[in-house]
């Protein structure tokens, strides 16, 4: 196990040794979460959240998607 020490601004220097474990690199992304009273970070895939729920649209952008959507949408009214 690895410690660290919060700063006064609340930031945590995360050790090399668990940077190395997982990839983190600078100016990466992470989800951060609280499970069973720990802190959980969990990198973020490198494109982020863009596209969540493409899989819904056939493999379109999620944006085109929901452009889509609402194109059809004020057709129909």
């Amino acid at each position: 196990m690895s410690t660290a020490t919060i700063g006064t601004r609340y930031q945590v220097v995360i050790p090399k040794r668990v940077r190395e474990q997982i990839g983190l690199r600078p100016h990466t992304k992470v989800a951060v979460d609280v499970s069973d009273g720990a802190v959980v970070i969990r990198p973020l895939p490198e494109d982020g959240w863009r596209g969540a729920g493409r899989e819904l649209a056939d493999g379109t952008d999620a944006t085109d998607y929901v452009k889509k959507l609402r194109a059809e949408w004020e057709h129909d009214h």
